[in-house]
């Protein structure tokens, strides 16, 4: 995209929202080796505040400077946002930028993401669950349902093998059950997708989400909603 979009003078916008400061300290843009002209951020470059930015080359960011577009004689693109030069959420955003900048809290979170992923898998396959759990860096999501006959070891399940189509389908009843399941033992998902892991999650973290997780499983076995 980068080679085709420079070719025919197209802008390539990066959306990063979720993917900045999470993926890498420079997002999937410095993880991937691929420069976009622009690039959307959200609440992370506020420190979680309230606030976003949008970053990019030069000569693209100048028409939103009044002082630039003065001098060149031209109308300024006016940019808008509730929370515009708002100091708390800059304040927060400074020091947030700071610490993914200047320690490896994202290779932390990274592999934290890895272990948790991997330890209820383990369990899935200890439990006789035909699911699996998989993602990439902080990320885990949870996949309920393999078309029938299809055999699935949770511990050796590849997502690159399925159809998009295939990981996207769920049974939102059951995962509605899991996630209230997972609450009551004090672990909160994030919807039916899964959840995402923070550079300050412990062992002691992994270690309750995964008692959460066999709890839950067992809870669900016992209403009728998993195989025995």
């Amino acid at each position: 995209m980068r080679e085709i979009t420079r070719k025919h003078g197209v802008l390539l916008i990066f959306d990063e929202v979720v993917t900045c400061f999470r993926v890498a300290p420079g997002g999937a843009q410095a993880l991937y080796g691929v420069t976009p002209d622009l690039t959307t951020m959200a609440k992370i470059v506020a420190g979680g505040m309230p606030g976003g930015a949008v970053g990019g080359r030069k000569d693209l960011l100048d028409w939103l400077d009044y002082e630039v577009s003065a001098a060149a004689g031209r109308e300024r693109i006016s940019h808008q946002g509730t929370h515009n030069a708002h100091p708390l959420s800059a304040a927060a955003g400074i020091a947030t930028l700071n610490v993914i900048r200047n320690s490896d809290a994202c290779a932390r979170a990274t592999a934290t993401a890895a272990k948790l992923r991997s330890a209820m898998n383990e369990v899935l396959e200890e439990e006789r669950v035909p699911w699996a759990v998989y993602g990439e860096h902080s990320f885990f999501h949870i996949y309920t349902n393999p078309p029938p006959g299809t055999p699935l070891r949770p511990t050796r399940f590849d997502a690159r093998t399925l159809t998009v189509e295939c990981l996207k389908s769920k049974n939102e009843t059951m995962l509605s059950k899991l996630r209230l399941a997972m609450l009551i033992n004090g672990v909160d998902l994030k919807g039916w997708r899964g959840g995402l892991v923070s550079a300050v999650h412990t062992q002691a973290d992994i270690d309750k989400t995964i008692e959460a997780w066999r709890t839950s499983l067992r809870a669900l076995r016992d209403e009728g909603d998993l195989p025995s």
